[in-house]
């Protein structure tokens, strides 16, 4: 897959994914993906370390049950080969609590066979989890930037 097509289909991917067709978003994944997601699961419990295109389902649908996804935007993407990058802002909204959250997320993507086989992601979690509780987060001690 030539360089600017990956960077189209990652753009169609991810506009998929914020209007919610699972189906589609699932097509792009080989069955056996490996999804890792740096975020505290005790805040967000539906994401972590899954494998196989059905656990990420379930990661996808637990999204999507919490939040009203406004906003799933790549900001800019790097791709080689078999391989991407991706920074995106996300935002929405808790279906729960109505609380809004923002945040800036990275992603690092393997392809085999035109498929995605693994998706690491990272994001500032402490910030997401902050907005998600509607509070700051009490790590105890006095903290000092440096």
């Amino acid at each position: 897959m030539t360089k600017s097509a990956l960077h189209a289909r990652l753009d169609t991917l991810y506009a998929a994914f914020r209007r919610g067709q699972i189906d589609f978003v699932l097509n792009s994944f080989d069955d056996e993906i490996e999804f890792i997601s740096n975020a505290p699961v005790e805040v967000f419990p539906f994401l972590g370390h899954r494998r196989g295109k059905s656990a990420v389902a379930e990661v996808i649908k637990s999204v999507h049950a919490e939040f009203d996804i406004l906003s799933y935007e790549p900001v800019s993407a790097l791709v080689e080969s078999d391989q991407a990058a991706v920074m995106l802002f996300a935002r929405g909204v808790s279906r729960k609590t109505g609380r809004s959250i923002q945040l800036a997320i990275a992603h690092f993507l393997k392809f085999r066979n035109d498929k995605i086989i693994e998706l690491r992601e990272f994001m500032d979690s402490f910030s997401a989890a902050e907005q998600a509780l509607g509070r700051p987060l009490d790590v105890g001690g006095d903290y000092y930037l440096v």
